[in-house]
C-alpha cells in the first residue's frame, strides 16, 4: 500500500510538470529565488564557520566557560549548547545540522543529540522580524512579542521532552570524545573541507526547496474549490508560502497571527525533509524532531492566541 501511494504521488507530480509547465516553472523559479537570495547568503557562511569551528576544536574552549548554566537550565553539555545557540540565531535547519555534526564527531552522546533535535531548530530572527512581522503583517511592533512567543515555546518544549531523555543530561557530562589518531591537517585544508561541506549541504537544501515549491503550486490548483483548507495545507507544507497565503484567507487577524506563528514554529514538511537530509550520515532518527516540532507548534499557537485575546498585543 505504501509503495502504491508513492507511485501514485509520483505520477500526479509528473503529470503536473507535463500538463501545467507554466505553473510548474513559475513555482520552481520562486523556490530557486528563495534559495538564492535568502538561504544561500544567510546560511552558507554559518555552515562554513560551524564546520571550521568543529574541525579546529575552538568550540571546546569557547563554550566551556558557560557549561554550568547550560547544564542547569537545559540539561545540555557545553557543546550541545552550541547547537542550540546556532539553531536560534541561524534558523532552520542549522540546529539539526550542528547536532548531527557534533554527534558524528563523538562530541555529544546519542541521547543528548536526540534530546537536542526536539527543540534546537527555530526560524531565524531575521525571518521573524523582516519577513513575518514587518513584511507580511506590516506590524513592526509585533517583533518583540513574536520573539518571546517563539523562543519561550522552545523552552517549554525542552521542559516537556526532557523527561523522555533523562539520560541526556547525565551522559553529556561524562561522554568523552574519541581521539582520532591521524596527522592534523593545515588550516587551509580545514577551510577547504569546511567550504565544500557547506556547499554540499546548501545545494541539497536548495533542491528540497525547489521541489516543495512546485508541490505547493500543484496543491494550489487541486485545492481551488476549498480555499480555507488550502491555506492550512499550504502552511503545513512550506512555511514561507504558507504564511503569505494566510493573508488571502477569510480568517480574522486574531486567528491569522497565531496560525502564522504556529506554522512558522512547525517549519512544515519542507523543513522536515531538509532536517532528514542533514541527519542522513548518522543513525539519528527524525522522530524526536517531528514530535518536538509538533509540541512546539501547538505551544506557540496557544501562546500567540492568548496574547491576542488576553494581553491584547494586536492593536
Amino acid at each position: 500500500m505504501k509503495r502504491l501511494a508513492v507511485i501514485c504521488g509520483f505520477l500526479i507530480f509528473l503529470s503536473f510538470l507535463l500538463f501545467f509547465p507554466k505553473h510548474a516553472l513559475a513555482h520552481a523559479k520562486a523556490g530557486l529565488m528563495l534559495w538564492f537570495y535568502t538561504l544561500l547568503p544567510s546560511l552558507l557562511p554559518f555552515l562554513i564557520l560551524s564546520n571550521l569551528l568543529l574541525h579546529t576544536g575552538i568550540l571546546d574552549n569557547f563554550m566551556q566557560k558557560s557549561q554550568i548554566f547550560w547544564r542547569k537550565s537545559f540539561g545540555l553539555s557545553s557543546q550541545g549548547a552550541y547547537a542550540l545557540v546556532l539553531g536560534i540565531f541561524c534558523g532552520y535547519p542549522m540546529g539539526a545540522k550542528i547536532t548531527a555534526d557534533l554527534y558524528e564527531k563523538h562530541r555529544i552522546s546519542k541521547e543528548e543529540a536526540s534530546y537536542l533535535l526536539t527543540f534546537s531548530s527555530y526560524p531565524g530572527p531575521s525571518f521573524l522580524s523582516a519577513y513575518l512581522c514587518t513584511g507580511l503583517f506590516n506590524r513592526p511592533y509585533l517583533v518583540i512579542p513574536t520573539y518571546i512567543i517563539i523562543y519561550l515555546s522552545g523552552v517549554f518544549c525542552s521542559l516537556f521532552t526532557r523527561r523522555f531523555y533523562r539520560s541526556a543530561s547525565v551522559s553529556s557530562g561524562t561522554f568523552s570524545a574519541k581521539k582520532e589518531i591521524s596527522a592534523s591537517p593545515s588550516f587551509g585544508e580545514l577551510l577547504d573541507i569546511s567550504i565544500m561541506n557547506g556547499f554540499e549541504t546548501i545545494v541539497r537544501l536548495g533542491g528540497y526547496i525547489i521541489l516543495f515549491s512546485i508541490l505547493q503550486g500543484m496543491l494550489k490548483l487541486l485545492l481551488l474549490p476549498a480555499p480555507d483548507i488550502k491555506y492550512l495545507i499550504l502552511g503545513f507544507i512550506e512555511v514561507t508560502t504558507g504564511t503569505s497565503e494566510l493573508l488571502h484567507s477569510s480568517y480574522p487577524f486574531s486567528l491569522t497571527y497565531p496560525l502564522a506563528l504556529g506554522f512558522t514554529s512547525l517549519g512544515g514538511l519542507c523543513i522536515a525533509a531538509q532536517t532528514k537530509s542533514v541527519l542522513g550520515n548518522t543513525d539519528l532518527s527524525l522522530k524526536p524532531y517531528v514530535l518536538g516540532k509538533l509540541c512546539c507548534s501547538a505551544c506557540t499557537f496557544v501562546l500567540a492566541y492568548l496574547s491576542v485575546k488576553i494581553i491584547k498585543i494586536v492593536i
